[in-house]
């Protein structure tokens, strides 16, 4: 009776571990390359970001700006939260700049990411160092570093905005990529790195600027989005942990507002030093 207890078991845990690797490990080991371009050669691309309700919260800038050997992707996003996100602690609109450099061959170089609005200036910074990447947050006075895996940091970007460029998109492929989660440095003073598997699920037409437009369906953890066929990425809808359902939506560039937002960000500066 004993024995045969103890095969129900041992065969109920196989069955078990057999579904966790298929459902959780096997398609992170079958994932394949990443699309051929995950920034933008050139040019300027504005995102309008409104919670579920579809009240404007923010708006995200992007600058691809290249040179004979790199290129760089600058992004500016400013978010008003103060009425609807009692949870963090946040006075006035939080303002975060990122920026990723890519070599010719397209490997990321160097990352940065610095969030203003916060009770005290917050820096994350990386830079290659051989396979891997050389990490350090900055909380004011206050400077950590840790090491990241450069192999699986190739497709970095922000829970708040996991998809920027995607060009060279097939129905089924499958990549990995890692969010940095900028709220994790308002509630735990430390970057979370997150990585989770994407896949392009399908083809579907969607609704932009009053256009059906033929785009790739792209699926990830809390993220669906849409690229058309030239990588451009016109919508998103993310998950952000207790703040619901947000809506990313492509839109023209407005250089006037974006103006603003980094006189805001001088103006900070200045007073920070002053």
């Amino acid at each position: 009776m004993n024995r045969i207890f103890g095969a129900v078991v041992i065969g109920t845990w196989l069955v078990a571990m057999t579904f966790l690797v298929r459902r959780d490990v096997l398609p992170f080991w079958s994932a394949q390359q990443a699309p051929s371009q995950i920034a933008p050669d050139r040019g300027s691309f504005q995102v309008a970001i409104r919670n579920e309700a579809g009240v404007r919260i923010g708006t995200t800038w992007i600058t691809a700006t290249p040179t004979e050997n790199i290129t760089t992707i600058q992004s500016t996003t400013l978010l008003d939260l103060r009425a609807i996100a009692s949870i963090l602690p946040l006075r006035k609109p939080l303002l975060c700049n990122t920026r990723l450099t890519y070599l010719s061959d397209g490997k990321l170089d160097q990352f940065s990411l610095k969030l203003k609005g916060a009770p005290i200036p917050i820096q994350v910074d990386g830079e290659r160092c051989g396979p891997d990447f050389a990490c350090s947050t900055t909380f004011g006075g206050t400077t950590k570093t840790v090491s990241l895996d450069g192999r699986l940091s190739e497709c970095l970007a922000e829970t708040l905005r996991p998809f920027t460029h995607l060009k060279g998109l097939h129905v089924g492929q499958r990549w990995r990529i890692r969010l940095l989660d900028p709220f994790s440095l308002l509630r735990e003073q430390k970057p979370v790195f997150k990585m989770q598997l994407v896949t392009v699920t399908e083809r579907e037409a969607i609704l932009h600027n009053g256009d059906r437009v033929d785009c790739f369906r792209i699926e990830t953890e809390g993220t669906v989005a849409w690229a058309d066929d030239t990588g451009r990425v016109l919508r998103q809808e993310v998950q952000i942990p207790l703040l619901g359902r947000w809506i990313l939506t492509d839109e023209p560039f407005d250089w006037e507002a974006r103006k603003k937002a980094m006189a805001l960000d001088r103006g900070e500066q200045g007073k920070d030093e002053g």
